[in-house]
Formats: structure tokens, sequence, C-alpha cells
């Protein structure tokens, strides 16, 4: 086995994809976004993404496509199917049918896994982030959706054809009626996803401030922002009170953009959810922000899949 070995990270989002560059050790060597083309298709897509990852790693790394250390890509992405390495109906990606493995092994031409894009965050908090001491966990994402990552036993769980953990379509009762992205009813995605979030500033304001504003104003302690992020904890917390009423956890991790809203924010939900969780699970469940998922999506959680992966089959 050779000492050095590397992998990508992708994580495609509605809105923006992340590439990076990692080594064994769970260290970021490279790292780029860029904007996710939903014009064109998602085998040109796949494409184009394959050429700036190498063009990344060659002008960063002085690194080439089929350097025999670069094990593999882990790819994370909206109902991505771990599988059968198909993406059957991404609304958020207006994706349909994709072969994404097929794609990605193609024109990367290396190895690769693909999962559900929150999967893949958990999987990376899990093995490098703030999940290495928990055993049972669910991290959540916010950001152009709503996501859900299982950790049980020290495993990720995906459910029967990698459909668990779809926490973003859980449907939670409220006063205002909203249709999600997919088409559904009060999902939990329609109040938390980052559009979600906006419609609920501009209800309550009459305003269009952006989500790094609000939480400005909310840690400069502005009325106003602070009624908004109790109106959000206290949606968000009535998926979390059902998903600790099925599985137990240690804890949620939050994850995604809206996440940078800190510390402050997580006591919120915390409050919220006490509020109204069962008495037995009342001060057992702890909320954390993700360490690394916060900031750069599911890359970290790529590598880390393709390393445990290619590796843990060579050495079995």
């Amino acid at each position: 086995m050779m000492r050095d070995q590397f992998a990508f990270g992708i994580d495609i989002g509605g809105t923006n994809t992340k590439i990076g560059f990692f080594n064994k050790a769970g260290e970021l060597l490279a790292f780029r976004s860029i904007s996710t083309d939903k014009e064109i298709s998602p085998e040109a897509f796949i494409h184009n993404l394959a050429y700036e990852a190498f063009h990344l790693i060659d002008t960063e790394l002085k690194m080439k496509r089929g350097d025999e250390r670069i094990i593999g890509v882990g790819a994370g992405a909206p109902m991505a199917n771990y599988f059968t390495g198909m993406i059957s109906d991404a609304p958020n990606l207006g994706w349909k049918n994709v072969p994404l493995k097929s794609h990605f092994e193609a024109f990367f031409g290396i190895p690769a896994v693909i999962e559900n894009d929150a999967n893949l965050a958990a999987v990376g908090e899990k093995k490098w982030g703030v999940g290495k001491e928990l055993s049972d966990f669910v991290l959540i994402t916010l950001g152009t959706g709503v996501g859900g990552g299982l950790i049980l036993n020290n495993r990720l769980y995906r459910g029967h054809e990698a459909l668990g953990a779809e926490a973003g379509h859980m449907i939670i009762p409220h006063t205002k009626q909203r249709i999600c992205s997919c088409g559904g009813m009060n999902h939990l995605e329609s109040y938390l996803s980052a559009k979600g979030i906006k419609q609920t500033i501009f209800e309550l304001t009459g305003e269009h401030l952006t989500i790094e504003k609000l939480g400005q104003n909310f840690h400069a302690k502005d009325h106003r922002a602070e009624t908004i992020i109790h109106t959000i904890a206290e949606e968000l917390s009535l998926g979390l009170v059902s998903i600790a009423c099925l599985l137990g956890p240690e804890a949620f991790v939050i994850g995604g953009g809206v996440s940078k809203l800190g510390t402050a924010f997580n006591e919120v939900i915390l409050e919220k959810f006490e509020e109204k969780v069962h008495y037995s699970l009342r001060g057992k469940i702890k909320i954390f922000s993700a360490t690394l998922s916060a900031e750069k999506g599911a890359v970290n959680g790529g590598a880390a899949h393709i390393f445990d992966e290619v590796l843990g089959h060579a050495n079995s």
C-alpha cells in the first residue's frame, strides 16, 4: 500500500458545487466552489466538473489526472442513491434518472462512491469532525434544501433503497401552509431551507434580509431578528422532537449554511426542543454545530467515504 494517498470530495448543491482534495489524515489540500449549472445536462456538468477538479490540483498541487495516488472520488448530491448509483429525481437540481456514479467514473477515471449529500456530511463529521466521539447522532443540513444524515451505532444508516433519514420531507404542524420544492405540503424544508427562511423573514418584517444579515442583527440583540430566530427555531424543533422520540440520539448536529448562525442559534433551538420533547428525553440530547460541513458542505464526507470504501476493501 502506497504511503501517500488522496481523494476528491464533491458536494453538488442546488446553488453551488464544492470540490475538495484531501489526504488520508483528512487535511484539505485544495478547494474550489463553482456554480451548479442546471442549464446543461447532468452528463455535461459532471464532465465540466472533472475538468475543474483536475485543473484545481494541477495548478495548486502539480498533480495530474491518472496519478495513481488518487484513489477515488466521493460525491454527494440531493437524492443520490448509494446502492444504484443513480439520482432518480432531485427537484432542487432538476435532474431525473441520472446515472451519477457512472458519469463520475467515466469522467474522473477513478472509482466513485455517491451518496445523499447529507449522508456524506454525517460521514465526514463522524470520521473527522464533531461526531468523532458520538455513536448515535442525526445531522440536519440547512441550505438550499433540508437534508438528514443518520449515524446509528457508529455506522451510516441509509434505509431501504437508500431512502432513509430524509428529514427535510417530514411534515410538521403549522398554521401557514407552504408547498415544498418536491410538491408536498408543510414539509420541514418548506420552512427551514434558505428560501423558506427568507420567506419567513419577509412575512415577519416585510424586508428581504439575507440570512447573513439576520445573523448579524441577531447577535447584536436586535429585537426583530430575535423574533425571526425564535420562529425558525420553533419550526425546526417540531421536526427534531419527532426524530428524537423515534431514535433517541446522543445529539443533533446542525450543518449547512444556516448553521453559521452559531451557538446562540443552537441554544434557542434547544430551548424550544426541551419545551416539547417527551420528559424521558429532556436534558439528554445535545445540539452541536457541524465543524466541517457548515462552510464546505459534504466534501470532507466524500473523501472520508472513499478512503473507507476503497482502502477498507483493499485491506479486507
